[in-house]
């Protein structure tokens, strides 16, 4: 039962305001379920996968923030204990949880890396990582802006949410993650990023990260070099700066590049919906087979 001081919470701010606010609940690799970290969960989460937060309406990272370490993980992120054993090649799904309809910001989906290292992901300082991008998806089809329905200008995000369901006392969003099949094995941190551009046009695009702890295994040898995610983004990229409600017929999806090492079976694994059409990607022609 939600506490009352939530319950407050959620009368004091607009439906409208919160349509993308939400969590990683769970994670699926192989049929079985990881917890993530639960904001008003009163159960043991000394073993959740993903790391802790502190936003209280589990809102975005506003774009005054992508140069600060909320950024990294979400805010005021600290390292979850548990961790996720995947081996390379491996799927996962990425489950996010909204009490107010999903997860309906239009916007991109990018996917990153980094190794933790000797400290492994419970402990390393999450200002020491590196990430490389292992894939990224964002306007899937142009044309005018057509909220909410979004049949003719598509999004990686909407596209998604079209499969959005019912869970408890909200909605479930379900991310699909490939993990590459030539990664080096060893702990890694996995950053599941989406983004709303409902309100890039005022300048004010909304960040949604989140951390997962994997331990992955297999016999691959790459791993790239990363950068901080403090880095990786300004305020006035294209992909972050921009107005969408207008005829929009390309996207610059922002952040480096997906990495080179990451296959083309690895990215089209990860982007064919349930419809079995392909979504475009901005790097596919530059990766390896």
């Amino acid at each position: 039962m939600l506490s009352s001081h939530v319950l407050l919470l959620a009368l004091a701010i607009p439906a409208t305001s919160v349509l993308g606010h939400g969590h990683v609940r769970r994670v699926v690799v192989n049929g079985i379920t990881y917890q993530g970290f639960e904001r008003w969960s009163n159960q043991d989460q000394s073993q959740v996968v993903t790391w802790h937060f502190t936003t209280e309406d589990e809102g975005p990272v506003p774009v005054s923030n992508i140069n600060g370490p909320d950024i990294i993980c979400h805010e005021g992120a600290t390292n979850a204990n548990g961790s996720i054993p995947v081996s390379a090649g491996s799927q996962l799904q990425v489950v996010r949880f909204n009490t107010i309809g999903g997860f309906e910001h239009p916007g991109p989906e990018m996917h990153y890396l980094a190794p933790c290292g000797n400290a492994g992901c419970a402990k390393v300082d999450k200002n020491s990582l590196r990430f490389f991008k292992i894939y990224e998806n964002g306007l899937v089809q142009g044309g005018m802006a057509d909220s909410p329905q979004w049949n003719t200008q598509k999004w990686a995000t909407t596209e998604v949410h079209k499969h959005v369901q019912s869970e408890g006392d909200g909605h479930i969003d379900t991310f699909t993650v490939n993990i590459p099949r030539n990664v080096k094995p060893g702990p890694y941190v996995l950053r599941h990023e989406i983004l709303g551009l409902h309100k890039a046009d005022k300048g004010l695009a909304e960040f949604y990260p989140q951390c997962i702890n994997l331990e992955i295994s297999g016999s691959g040898d790459r791993q790239p070099e990363g950068v901080p995610a403090t880095e990786m983004y300004h305020s006035n990229d294209p992909g972050i700066a921009l107005d969408i409600y207008v005829d929009l017929e390309s996207y610059r999806i922002p952040g480096p590049a997906v990495s080179s090492f990451a296959s083309k079976r690895d990215i089209r694994d990860a982007t064919i919906p349930r419809n079995g059409k392909r979504h475009h990607l901005r790097h596919l022609n530059a990766h390896g087979s």
